[in-house]
């Protein structure tokens, strides 16, 4: 959940990709490339494509360290697939060779981007926004470094995401 305290004139806007749409909307060929496939997250940069204090400079994405988490996950509550991608830099697809990694999420991160999966809100002051990560992606607009944008976030701690299993659907 975000609640817009100052926002910039322009910029910042905030993103957000239906990733419930995205899965369900797949190709036949990339369903199949992504069924079972798990992503590593990489954990050396942050949200800002900073790398983190202490973390080695991976010049190989599969030797990036990370959460791993299954491509297709199952909604909790909901039981309904989602693609799962999270952030792009040097994330892996484990058990595929860097170049051919890359290739499929090239692939997949050009279908989810389409505009009929996103929405976006441009935020006002005082405006309070609240979506589920786990079947939603998000990403901010870049804005003017001498304004200021002044956010209150609230989190609610997640699970360990599940892999989706179409005959446990």
């Amino acid at each position: 959940m975000l609640h817009a305290r100052e926002v910039p004139e322009t910029g910042g806007d905030t993103h957000f990709m239906n990733m419930y749409a995205v899965y369900d909307a797949l190709p036949a060929d990339l369903d199949e490339a992504v069924r079972g496939r798990v992503l590593n997250h990489d954990s050396s940069y942050d949200s800002s494509n900073n790398l983190r204090p202490g973390a080695v400079e991976v010049t190989r994405a599969c030797d990036a360290p990370g959460a791993r988490h299954p491509l297709v996950r199952r909604h909790p509550e909901t039981g309904r697939p989602s693609l799962y991608l999270g952030r792009r830099k040097n994330a892996w697809i484990v058990g595929l060779e860097d170049a051919e990694s890359e290739r499929l999420l090239d692939r997949l991160w050009a279908f989810a981007a389409q505009p009929e999966f996103a929405w976006f809100h441009r935020w006002r002051s005082g405006d309070v926004l609240m979506w589920d990560n786990r079947c939603t992606m998000h990403r901010r607009d870049s804005f003017d470094p001498a304004t200021r944008r002044v956010m209150h976030r609230a989190q609610v701690k997640g699970e360990v995401p599940l892999a989706f299993e179409p005959e446990a659907a």
